[in-house]
Order: structure tokens, then sequence, then C-alpha cells
């Protein structure tokens, strides 16, 4: 677990600070050391969430170029809500919903919108090409299929689909990577 905080990740957290800001960089370094963490372990520390939302915070607020307290706060704020339901769906983890939120204390409130849609759209992107490496791909489409059918069989009933009624899994995605991917879409797309 300590090489998840290899020196070496912070030295290109550092040298991207110094080549896109404070902000951005410092933003660079959680997401990355999220990346090698959950990628590692399947588990995203809460440590490293949480220092990195205490740091948007007051990086927003008091350096230069930042919008503001107020705007990191909503940013959390909509980043934990959009993808709390998410979680509750069992299609995340509460680690994810959390990175996702700390990701709204750097992005601000208005940007946040924008990193989840690219979030979602690098999570379906690397979702095909996990299912596609490990040979998966004609049981992740039947998986869909199932659920698919499964939501209208139970609508039509009146009820929901429970998690019990959904087929196998073809394993797990360390979604810390399509919040990163995502998050360096959006702001690469938005010109930084």
């Amino acid at each position: 677990m300590k090489s998840i905080y290899a020196w070496w990740v912070w030295l290109v957290a550092a040298a991207l600070g110094a080549l896109f800001g404070a902000r951005l960089g410092l933003l660079a370094g959680f997401l990355l050391a999220a990346v090698f963490a959950d990628m590692a372990s399947r588990k995203i520390p809460n440590r490293l969430v949480l220092a990195g939302m205490v740091v948007g915070l007051l990086v927003q607020a008091f350096l230069p170029g930042g919008d503001g307290f107020l705007s990191a706060l909503k940013g959390l704020l909509f980043g934990f809500g959009l993808f709390l339901p998410l979680y509750l769906l069992r299609v995340m983890g509460a680690g994810d919903v959390k990175l996702m939120a700390m990701v709204g204390c750097f992005t601000g409130s208005p940007a946040i919108f924008g990193v989840m849609l690219c979030t979602l759209l690098a999570g379906g992107v690397l979702s095909l090409v996990f299912s596609l490496r490990m040979k998966a791909f004609r049981q992740m489409l039947g998986n869909v299929k199932f659920m698919i059918f499964m939501r209208f069989m139970k609508a039509a009933g009146g009820g929901l689909a429970s998690t019990h009624d959904m087929a196998g899994s073809v394993g797990t995605l360390p979604y810390a990577m399509a919040i990163a991917m995502g998050t360096a879409g959006y702001l690469v797309w938005q010109g930084i």
C-alpha cells in the first residue's frame, strides 16, 4: 500500500502543477494517487479523498484564479449528489462517489456537471475496453440485455428490479481511472 504514494506520483503532480497551475496540478496529483490506489486494492483511501477535499476548498478560496469557497463547496455537494444514486443502485463504490465530490472541490460548481458527463463517457469506454481485454464482451452484452429486460418486466409488474435478479458480473473496473480521464478530458476540452 505504501507504493501507492510513491514519490514519483507527487513529482509528476508537481510538474503538472508547474505546467497547468497549482489548482489543476494538485487535482492531478490527488487523482493520480487515487487511480493507483484503486488499481492496487480496488479501494480509494478516505484519508486521500478527505485531504483532497480540504486542499480543494482552500485552493479555491485563497489562491488567485480560484472560484471561491462557495463554488468549491457547491462543487463538492453536486459531485457527491450526482454520483450518490449510482452508489445506491450498487453501480459504483462509495470511494468513487467521494472522489467525485473531491473533484468538485477543485473544479467548482459550474464545471462539475461537464466533468460528470465526461466521466460517465470515459467509464463506458473503459468498461468496453476492460470487457474486451478480459474476453467477456459477449457476457457483458448478455448482462445488459438481461438488465434491460428485467427492468421492463419489473416496471410492467409495478416493481423495480433488484440486484439479486442480475446476471453474473464480468469483473470490476477501477472507476477512479474513469474519473481521472473524464476530469482531464473535460478540462482539456474547456481549454484548461
